[in-house]
């Protein structure tokens, strides 16, 4: 490993100090230091401006040319003996890293975590099918790059494009798992928005490490334990005297209304009457821009009578929240259910059996509707599917839920069915 500075004497009356590095041969590179020097000023032997020059500052720049000289080494020798991939253009972005002269247009075609940074700052312009990002969406994308840079703080290195690998994969989730404390679920969300940028720098041209595509580059999960109502606890609900509290009885009327459509709170909390005709709903959903038509559920116009054709009053979100695990806790659904629940004092959430209202969120909706439907065995899958807005069947199967004591009774209801047609014979 050799590293040298040079000068070439031109016509002008000042010439460019470059360096030049070589090793065997695996690199053979040379590049302006952006240091410039009168010829007679400078020393072939020793490599440096001449002490005894006219060169203001000569101390400083030798000093500068020193310490280039060792940056280079060093990060040649971390860099070389940790696989790294050293480009054609290694010096010359090293140079411009130690002088601190990368403009961000110029990094971002180098380093990985500088090009997020640009492709998230511009995302609120980029269309997805059509339409600009949902706020959700972006706000993932900022807490992705924030992730990653703050791997790079840890790590004490700057990703290129070529280091975004399999070996990447691996420290970057043992970091999330270990340093930041993060769940499967989260870090497989991150490491998916992570691919998501690989692909968008590969469309761009930019030298992307194509291991991002490996099947070991995967995304960790859970099996998630979602919570869902059955039909009986929804009629418990539904049937259940809330007059005493204005509150509760309008937040009830909401929840059945979301579990008899299945529809997510972005979409339950903007019905009107206009999306009411001929006891249908139809709505174009918040989330995937779908258009969808859901059969009126008889609780929902019970509902709709009682009130004289108005819906229950609008509340936020968290409230909902709030009020249906109150809700849930009145009817007495409180049986111990396994589930995930926020732990205040690490921030994180915790595995346990909890009383089950204690595991209602609004989503409970959704998966409810889907489960309720699809254990009854008297639709198909395609027409369910078709009033939720799923495209797939691995997206649907993934919301339908089923307590152990369901699947028993479900089969042994079917070995009955069997066992008669057995006897006729």
């Amino acid at each position: 490993m050799t590293i040298k500075f040079f000068i070439v004497k031109g016509k002008k009356k000042y010439s460019s100090i470059y360096i030049r590095f070589w090793d065997s041969n695996r690199i053979d590179q040379k590049v302006r230091t952006g240091i410039n020097v009168e010829p007679k000023n400078w020393s072939i032997s020793k490599q440096r401006i001449k002490i005894n020059s006219s060169t203001l500052n000569v101390d400083i720049l030798n000093s500068q040319l020193s310490k280039l000289e060792k940056f280079i080494f060093d990060n040649y020798n971390l860099e070389y003996n940790t696989s790294k991939h050293i480009s054609k253009i290694w010096l010359k972005e090293n140079v411009s890293i130690f002088f601190n002269r990368t403009s961000v247009d110029e990094s971002s075609k180098v380093y990985f975590v500088d090009w997020v940074e640009l492709f998230v700052k511009g995302a609120e312009e980029r269309l997805f099918n059509g339409a600009k990002l949902k706020k959700r969406s972006l706000n993932n994308y900022s807490t992705t790059l924030s992730k990653l840079q703050a791997f790079e703080n840890h790590s004490k290195q700057k990703l290129r494009f070529e280091d975004i690998d399999l070996t990447f994969h691996s420290k970057f989730i043992s970091y999330c798992v270990n340093e930041e404390k993060l769940s499967n679920n989260t870090i497989g969300s991150i490491v998916s928005r992570i691919k998501t940028f690989c692909r968008n720098a590969e469309m761009d041209g930019l030298p992307i490490n194509p291991k991002y595509k490996h099947r070991d580059f995967n995304l960790p999960k859970n099996d998630t334990i979602d919570t869902y109502l059955n039909d009986e606890e929804i009629n418990l609900i539904y049937n259940h005297d809330f007059s005493s509290s204005e509150r509760l009885d309008n937040t009830r009327d909401l929840f059945v209304i979301g579990l008899r459509t299945g529809l997510r709170i972005s979409d339950l909390l903007r019905i009107s009457k206009e999306n009411i005709f001929n006891n249908v709903i139809n709505i174009t959903t918040h989330k995937t821009n779908q258009n969808l038509t859901i059969p009126i559920h008889p609780q929902f116009k019970s509902i709709l009578e009682k009130r004289e054709g108005k819906l229950p009053p609008k509340i936020s979100s968290q409230k909902f929240n709030i009020y249906i695990k109150e809700i849930c806790r009145d009817v007495g659904i409180n049986q111990l259910t396994p589930g995930y629940k926020m732990d205040p004092e690490t921030k994180r959430k915790k595995f346990d059996h909890y009383p089950k209202y204690e595991l209602i969120t609004s989503h409970s909706c959704r998966r409810s509707f889907c489960s309720v439907l699809f254990l009854s065995g008297d639709i198909d899958n395609s027409t369910i599917m078709a009033a939720t807005g799923h495209k797939s069947i691995a997206q649907f199967t993934h919301y339908v839920k089923a307590s152990q004591d369901e699947h028993i009774k479900k089969i042994s209801e079917y070995w009955d069915r069997q066992n008669n047609k057995f006897d006729k014979l």
